[in-house]
């Protein structure tokens, strides 16, 4: 019986951090979304595009 009381409680601490992590993850691809075109072009013009 403590087993499932451990469990339902990590559930929202699961959550919290799922949705943390969503989180920083959009706003990185929305970062990327602005800016990857720029990121390109000056790795481009400074010969390191191979990196990617």
């Amino acid at each position: 019986m403590s087993q499932s009381i451990v469990t339902s409680q990590r559930l929202p601490l699961i959550a919290a951090v799922s949705l943390l992590l969503l989180g920083i993850a959009g706003a990185a691809f929305y970062g990327w979304l602005l800016h990857g075109s720029s990121i390109l072009l000056a790795l481009g013009e400074n010969g390191l595009s191979w990196c990617f």
